[in-house]
């Protein structure tokens, strides 16, 4: 039966080559990216901030940036394999907004580079009704279900709720993010799941922490003792000094 799903395999291959996820060039493997366009990434690597993730200069070592120093987040750590680029937004844009579920096994990979330890339960930062119902999936619901399944850490889907539906972030400054997410969470969790539990919070992007931080509120208040975030990229307007 291996054999023969191989030969299957094969066959698909050379009629239909696996391409570029970003420029559609022919490349050995599915779900990846041809060398030109792989060199366009920017993993994060130490030193970076310990607490929010940002790639840090002028230090050799991981420790809070300034921001987190002057104000603190309400979760506890941010993990993401990526500094969110042009060419990343692009792969990012498709798979939420444009039915590009095939690009959940790449990510997947990525986020494997994560070192994220000690968590009891994943749940996704969730949509409202209106724009789920637009979209038909949830994309950190998917992003949660790859994780959940590598780790075998259980994900729960239903707990977190938006019940307010919110303009998008895209163009909004710090403070009109934060404004625009104020309420807009609720925890359902009559069996009381949440207590005492880490929480590992996904979400495709992690930019100014409006959004992750208005979830980790709701969650900690609801009887979470942490809550860490994962993403897919972070956002950084430039290389953030301490």
């Amino acid at each position: 039966m291996i054999f023969k799903s191989q030969i299957i395999q094969k066959t698909v291959d050379f009629l239909l080559p696996p391409q570029c996820a970003l420029c559609h060039e022919v490349t050995e493997k599915p779900y990846t990216l041809c060398v030109s366009c792989w060199g366009c990434l920017e993993f994060i690597t130490s030193p970076k901030c310990s607490v929010c993730n940002v790639p840090l200069q002028n230090v050799d070592h991981d420790m809070p940036c300034i921001d987190c120093i002057k104000h603190p987040p309400i979760f506890s750590k941010a993990h993401a394999p990526l500094v969110y680029n042009d060419s990343l937004k692009k792969l990012i844009l498709r798979f939420k907004n444009y039915d590009g579920l095939h690009l959940g096994p790449m990510f997947n990979n990525w986020l494997q580079r994560c070192n994220v330890e000690n968590i009891d339960i994943i749940i996704p930062v969730p949509l409202h009704w209106w724009r789920f119902f637009m979209r038909q999936y949830n994309q950190a619901t998917e992003i949660g279900k790859a994780v959940s399944k590598h780790t075998k850490i259980p994900i729960n889907s239903s707990i977190l709720k938006r019940h307010k539906s919110t303009e998008t972030q895209g163009h909004k400054n710090k403070f009109l993010r934060y404004q625009n997410l104020s309420n807009a969470f609720v925890v359902v969790d009559p069996s009381h799941i949440l207590k005492n539990t880490r929480v590992l919070l996904i979400d495709d992007v992690l930019t100014s922490g409006a959004t992750v931080n208005a979830c980790a509120k709701v969650l900690l208040k609801a009887g979470a003792i942490n809550v860490d975030v994962l993403t897919i990229a972070r956002a950084v307007k430039e290389t953030a000094n301490i």
